[in-house]
Formats: structure tokens, C-alpha cells, sequence
């Protein structure tokens, strides 16, 4: 555990010095804590192509729960104000312990992985990156835990999407509409 906290701070020095260092990717241990379950807020979503999160132009805004599942898996359920509809999600994390902090996510297995949100400066927000091998996209979604996003939250954002050259594609939600009940599930 020292050892750990060790490399924490080692890291953090880093981030001052090189600010284009990756996050920090959360294992499973560690998200299903307090600190990481329950409500979350969708804010936006970064890629390389605009291709990759063209479905998400049309949302306005969504409300998610971050919940532990059965047989080692996490599960998202959400409630997303969509063109004027209320849609319901869920989507559910194979944790493989072998390969924690990496995780499958749906038939197709695609990757995903939770990012410390302290990597824009947020403390209370969460990053999930999605690797979609079979047809090479990637997004990387922000969550905050308020309704309200700060101007400056998004711009960290943004910035540090763009530190890696590539992203530089983005969708934030204008969140101008209600937002939906997130359904209640066991």
C-alpha cells in the first residue's frame, strides 16, 4: 500500500512537469468504492474522428449509476435525454483480474477502461476511455458528479484531449432540457 501511495505522488510530480502524461487508470478495487459508485452526470465525449461519436450529437443530456454487478462486473445504467426522448441504457464491465484495470465491455468485447478524473483537474469527475478493436474507434467520455459543468471543467478537458494530437474531436452536451429519471434497478 506504501508503495502505491508512493508511485501516487511520484505521479502527480510528473503531471506538473509533463502535462500530456496519461491518467491514471482506476482498477476495479478501487472503483467500487463510495468514491466511484452511484449517480453520475455525462458531460462530453473526445475522439479522432467525428465518425466515432456521431451518436452523441443529438443527446442533451444524460444521468448514469455506476453500480457493482454480479460475477466480477460493473454496471452503468443510464437515462439519456435524447432528441426529445427519454432512452434507458445499461451497459456491464467484465473485470478480468488478470487484466484489471482493463475491462471488456458487451458482446463484442470491446475495451474500456476508468480514468482518474484528477487528470483535468477534477477530483469529482471520471474518465472512461472505449477502444472499440473490431472497428478501431475510440472515445473517451467525462462524468461529473453535479448537474452543473463548470466552463473550466470542459475546457481542462478539451486541453488535455488535444495534448495527444489526435483527439481533437468533441461532442459536450448542452444540457438544456430536464433530464430524465434514471430508471431504479436492483
Amino acid at each position: 500500500m506504501v508503495l502505491f501511495k508512493l508511485l501516487g505522488i511520484v505521479y502527480a510530480l510528473a503531471q506538473v512537469l509533463l502535462p500530456c502524461l496519461p491518467p491514471v487508470p482506476l482498477s476495479s478495487e478501487v472503483l467500487t468504492t463510495d468514491q466511484y459508485l452511484g449517480k453520475w452526470y455525462f458531460v462530453g465525449v473526445a475522439s479522432w474522428d467525428d465518425e466515432d461519436i456521431e451518436s452523441f450529437k443529438p443527446l442533451d443530456n444524460s444521468v448514469t449509476e455506476l453500480k457493482k454487478g454480479e460475477n466480477n462486473t460493473l454496471v452503468m445504467v443510464g437515462a439519456l435525454q435524447n432528441m426529445d426522448q427519454c432512452l434507458n441504457q445499461a451497459w456491464t464491465y467484465h473485470i478480468n483480474p488478470d487484466l484489471d484495470p482493463l475491462m471488456t465491455e458487451g458482446p463484442a468485447e470491446n475495451l474500456g477502461v476508468f480514468l482518474d478524473g484528477k487528470w483535468i483537474k477534477c477530483s469529482s469527475c471520471l474518465l472512461i476511455a472505449k477502444l472499440h478493436p473490431n472497428n478501431g474507434f475510440l472515445r473517451i467520455m467525462l462524468f461529473a458528479r453535479t448537474e452543473k459543468t463548470p466552463d473550466d471543467l470542459v475546457q481542462n478537458f478539451m486541453s488535455k484531449m488535444e495534448c495527444f494530437s489526435v483527439i481533437d474531436k468533441f461532442v459536450i452536451t448542452p444540457r438544456t432540457k430536464a433530464f430524465c429519471k434514471l430508471e431504479e434497478t436492483n
